[in-house]
């Protein structure tokens, strides 16, 4: 329960701080139109060496709001799928320089024997550091029984307009992992 509390007001936090910093002029340069897919490898993943796939896909349906899900699937001697689908609000902050926040539905199943729908919140930053190079980072706080605090950190080469490699470093609840992947822009 405390940590319901917590979110709640974490969540009435980001909200305010969006209410009192009105949106500036939003770049182009930041594509929220995508899909994306790769590898995950969670190696000692409470002890599982899991390997599985990533799918995540934004769309962008007004300059400042997006929709964003995923699906995270890990298979080792036991099997977990991890679901998100939200809504998440940018500001940018320079024509390079994006920050976002949001709540999702998070759905995690392990084995088909142990599930959990809740509420999440993510934010994070994404920065354009070149026409060929873009870095970003992301929190996440996801509440319920299976509820656990996330990091992760992305890089995205891009191959051109519309194609890009990423990569990521993902801390999930606890546990280090890398995901390599694709990702087209739509």
């Amino acid at each position: 329960m405390k940590t319901v509390k917590k979110s709640l007001v974490s969540l009435l936090c980001a909200g305010l701080l969006l209410t009192i910093f009105p949106p500036l002029a939003f770049a182009d340069a930041l594509n929220y139109n995508y899909v994306k897919g790769g590898l995950a490898v969670y190696p000692d993943f409470s002890g599982q060496d899991f390997i599985g796939a990533e799918f995540k896909g934004s769309y962008l349906i007004t300059p400042e709001i997006f929709a964003f899900g995923g699906l995270l699937y890990l298979t080792d001697d036991v099997d977990l799928t991890a679901i998100h689908v939200g809504g998440a609000y940018r500001l940018t902050m320079d024509e390079s320089t994006d920050i976002y926040g949001g709540l999702t539905i998070e759905h995690q199943d392990i084995d088909g024997v142990f599930d959990d729908t809740a509420l999440g919140i993510r934010g994070g930053v994404r920065h354009r550091l070149s026409p060929d190079l873009e870095i970003g980072g992301q929190l996440r706080i996801i509440t319920g029984d299976l509820d656990y605090f996330g990091i992760r950190g992305t890089t995205r080469y891009f191959l051109d307009e519309n194609r890009s490699i990423v990569g990521e470093l993902d801390i999930y609840d606890g546990e280090l992992g890398l995901l390599v992947g694709l990702s087209l822009n739509i």
